[in-house]
């Protein structure tokens, strides 16, 4: 009868372990919809010239509604990008240049339970025009300075995107940066992440 038991327990906590390795293992992440949109009220590039303040709306589609969690895979693309206006200094899209490239880099949180997919952006490009003295410089991204997107999670709906990272204006650098709260799919529902 001990016996029994013991090889019951031991059933018992394979049968537990495989789950929790299955949820803690998940290779995937489906997302709700291929198309998103984001617009941030007031989307910063600061540096050495000045802080540039524009109201900035994007729109793009991941490759497919399930996403490997590979560092440095290419998802998706940014396919419009539109600077509505300014408060502070001037921004230009390049739109030639697009779509600009989307890469899955990690997510934060303990699985099963994250709390944002971090992304990475490649080839984003303006034409800045700084505030006081009207001086322009082309910024862009690189995989080298990538802007990043953090797309953050609450009971696995898409909440906010954060932007941030640094890189070059001509010849200085600058942080690029900013929330949106305004993120969903072009029809308005909101986008819900799960892990498979």
């Amino acid at each position: 009868m001990r016996q029994f038991k013991l090889l019951w327990a031991a059933v018992g906590a394979s049968v537990l372990l495989g789950a929790l390795v299955t949820s803690a293992s998940a290779g995937r992440i489906s997302i709700s919809s291929q198309r998103f949109r984001a617009g941030w009220s007031a989307l910063n590039y600061s540096g050495g010239f000045g802080t540039i303040e524009c109201e900035v709306s994007v729109e793009g589609s991941f490759h497919s509604r399930s996403i490997t969690k590979t560092a440095g895979s290419l998802v998706g693309y940014i396919t419009t990008a539109t600077v509505n206006r300014c408060a502070r200094g001037g921004a230009t899209v390049l739109r030639e240049t697009l779509p600009w490239h989307v890469q899955y880099e990690s997510f934060s949180g303990t699985l099963p339970n994250i709390t944002s997919i971090n992304t990475r952006a490649i080839g984003i490009s303006f034409m800045i025009r700084e505030p006081t003295f009207g001086v322009t410089c082309l910024a862009r991204t690189s995989a080298t300075n990538p802007a990043t997107g953090a797309f953050n999670l609450s009971a696995g709906v898409v909440t906010l995107v954060g932007a941030g990272g640094t890189f070059p204006c001509g010849s200085f650098s600058g942080s690029y940066s900013g929330n949106s709260s305004s993120v969903g799919t072009p029809e308005g529902t909101r986008i819900t992440v799960t892990l498979i």
